[in-house]
């Protein structure tokens, strides 16, 4: 892991915030961060972890909702940019140059010999200034339209032609100079090291390339030194301290660079490098899924009470799946027109209704934060939190019942939630009779109504999808002609009245399916 000042991370002016983020609708004063469960749930922290691995300063940007709508649209313009490769190489190859060059840097720091650290330290100089040297070359004529990339780039453009980085060039190349021009021998006797200066003796080592130079047949791929073996050679060390006490002036200006260049990075490229995993992090998933056909779209934002929806929406986690297994990935649409806020999804047990409503949370999240979604369109209001609530298995060390604790956890989700919030509900109430599911599910459906927050409620109590007002029926289907054979499409309709009775089946073993797994010959 490469420590960062995570303190300067989502600055104004970054590639987090812009220079100046003021509200132009209605949001949330306060935004509340997922939960581990919450993550879990909607299947997001499999798609942050990577990024979160290396930069773990980023955990709470990817879980908490942002507040500020310019923001969002500032983020999006940069996501948008970073999904063209052409965008995304250049910076992809910063990232990963600096991070190995922080990771050489501490280990440098660690080397106990004052000249060999500060030899490590001049090698470090020179990478530097050539990964910076690099990557403004490769960005220097790409299209960017982003405003955040855009900065970046002069940023960086300003950094080079700066005072301080062309100092820092030019000391560099000249103690490399001085260094370069140091000739000594060491002679090895016994247990004894001698190290004197270079007298007409024979350059063995180029004798030794000029005898095997001929047997080479390309050429040869440096290799970066490992931590391990910045201070790790005793003998080597000794030798250089030996060899400085020689030339005392090339090695004094070595050591003046080190004291004189901390710290090597300019916070312009460690800034840079600390927030672009946000992006690229993500990014390779959605290039990904764009390339294999699927819509992949930036939502338009409007006040959080006002209509949304969105046309051909997926779960991420499954559309990954099925492209890897080379399956049909199947979308679904929705739509919620004032007064409408609550979705109730009713039908056939694994008919896509979890699906549906990870991807519908999924969706609101990443809106929420600035990156794209899996739809091919989406109009969404922003949020203050996302609660949810999945069916849990009873814990055995509790005291209280599954129905207790379900109680218990809605009770808390209820005192929580605003009208600004969205919540999403999986089988709630299903540890229950029907009557009892009912009555709950209508009481608890009411108070969200009073609420005014955006729900999804996957429940098998159809009678909770024909409430009217605020509540929109959806209802998983199956094929007209083959009714065991679930389609994954998410209608929105009444519902058809086989929702408990199949659900019964499934819970006991006595759906179609299972009667004729278990009368096979």
């Amino acid at each position: 892991m490469v420590v960062t000042d995570a303190g300067r991370i989502g600055r104004p002016g970054g590639l987090l915030h812009p220079p100046e983020g003021a509200a132009t609708l209605p949001t949330a004063a306060d935004t509340e961060p997922l939960t581990d469960q919450a993550l879990a749930d909607l299947g997001l922290d499999r798609l942050f972890a990577p990024a979160i691995e290396d930069a773990p300063w980023l955990d709470d940007l990817y879980r908490r909702p942002c507040a500020d709508p310019v923001t969002i649209r500032y983020r999006q313009e940069i996501a948008a940019g970073l999904a063209d490769p052409e965008v995304a190489g250049p910076f992809e190859r910063l990232v990963a140059d600096v991070r190995r060059l922080q990771l050489r840097l501490q280990a440098t720091s660690r080397v106990p010999h004052a000249v060999a650290r500060h030899s490590w330290f001049l090698a470090a100089a020179e990478r530097y200034l050539e990964v910076v040297a690099t990557f403004h070359t490769a960005i220097r004529h790409v299209e960017l339209r982003a405003a955040g990339l855009v900065t970046a780039r002069d940023r960086i453009a300003t950094l080079v032609v700066g005072a301080h980085h062309r100092a820092l060039t030019e000391e560099t190349a000249a103690v490399r100079s001085a260094l370069d021009r140091i000739d000594f021998t060491v002679r090895m006797q016994g247990g004894r090291v001698t190290v004197d200066r270079l007298r007409d003796e024979p350059d063995l080592a180029a004798q030794v390339t000029a005898t095997f130079g001929r047997f080479r047949t390309r050429t040869p791929t440096p290799v970066e030194p490992t931590a391990t073996e910045a201070g790790g050679d005793q003998i080597t060390a000794r030798i250089l301290e030996l060899v400085a006490a020689q030339h005392p002036t090339a090695f004094a200006r070595l050591a003046t660079l080190h004291d004189h260049g901390q710290p090597l990075i300019d916070p312009v490229v460690a800034d840079l490098v600390a927030e672009l995993p946000f992006y690229l992090g993500v990014m390779s998933v959605f290039r990904r899924l764009d390339a294999a056909g699927l819509p992949v779209a930036y939502p338009e934002l409007v006040a959080h009470d006002a209509a949304c929806g969105a046309q051909d929406s997926y779960d991420l986690a499954v559309g990954l799946r099925r492209l890897s297994d080379g399956e049909e990935v199947v979308a679904n649409g929705w739509r919620l027109d004032p007064p409408e806020r609550i979705l109730v999804v009713t039908g056939a047990n694994q008919g896509g209704k979890t699906t549906f409503a990870r991807a519908f949370a999924q969706l609101h999240h990443l809106a929420a934060i600035g990156l794209p979604v899996p739809a091919r369109a989406a109009t969404v209001g922003l949020h203050d939190r996302l609660r949810t609530h999945f069916e849990r298995q009873e814990r055995m060390t509790s005291l209280r019942g599954k129905l207790q604790d379900e109680l218990l956890r809605l009770h808390e989700l209820l005192a929580a939630a605003t009208d600004a919030s969205v919540v999403v509900l999986n089988e709630t109430f299903s540890s229950t009779t029907l009557e009892d599911a009912r009555t709950l599910g209508r009481t608890f459906l009411d108070r969200l109504t009073a609420l005014g927050a955006r729900v999804v409620y996957v429940t098998f109590v159809e009678e909770l999808a024909t409430t009217g007002g605020s509540v929109v029926s959806m209802v998983a289907g199956v094929a007209e002609d083959d009714p065991p054979r679930r389609t994954f499409r998410i209608e929105r309709r009444p519902p058809d009245g086989l929702a408990h009775a199949m659900a019964l089946a499934e819970r006991y073993g006595l759906s179609e399916d299972a009667l004729r797994r278990r009368f096979a010959p």
